[in-house]
């Protein structure tokens, strides 16, 4: 059962990945709130990748700024979520994704039961046997993953700090 999820992911994913750029055929041009700096005749122009990043450049002036830092900017960000390029990079990913996740919770209730929020249990509507078995993970492997990958994010962040503040006394030292 679990190859033939994996399966199914991977034909729902249609072999996407986030670092390939599309071909400029198959893509609408975007809308994106940065200065891209296209000719017409550019093989780039409308597509919205690695490649096209050099071209997307945000030019900000000092209203700008007043709006960016705005008190309802969470709104504004909330709401242009899906025209995101990071969001446009990995939608196909984050749809197969979150479709799998769906189909596991919804057939677990149907052959397993489930208890609402009310705290009443109910019955499976399907009952479990070896053609329509329970789909689960153990938790071992995560558990012996989390601290590590806890001590990775900590110490990218730390570096990134890091290089964040010798650019910043360089700066200071350049302009003083």
């Amino acid at each position: 059962w679990s190859q033939a999820i994996l399966l199914l992911v991977a034909a729902a994913a249609g072999g996407a990945n986030a670092f390939v750029t599309p071909s400029p055929a198959k893509v609408a041009a975007p809308s994106v709130s940065t200065t891209a700096r296209f000719s017409e005749s550019d093989p780039l122009r409308g597509v919205y990748g690695e490649e096209s990043r050099k071209f997307r450049r945000t030019v900000y002036t000092h209203d700008d700024w007043v709006k960016h830092r705005s008190s309802d900017r969470f709104v504004k960000n909330l709401s242009s979520l899906t025209s995101s390029g990071i969001y446009k990079s990995l939608a196909k990913e984050v749809v197969a994704t979150t479709a799998v996740a769906t189909f596991v919770v919804f057939y677990n209730c149907l052959v397993g039961g489930f208890t609402d929020f009310s705290g009443v249990t109910h019955a499976p509507i399907i009952p479990p046997n070896e053609i329509t078995p329970l789909f689960g993970l153990p938790l071992t492997p995560f558990t012996l993953v989390s601290p590590s990958l806890g001590l990775l994010l900590v110490f990218r962040t730390n570096s990134s700090y890091g290089r964040w503040d010798e650019a910043r006394k360089f700066w200071g030292l350049n302009i003083n």
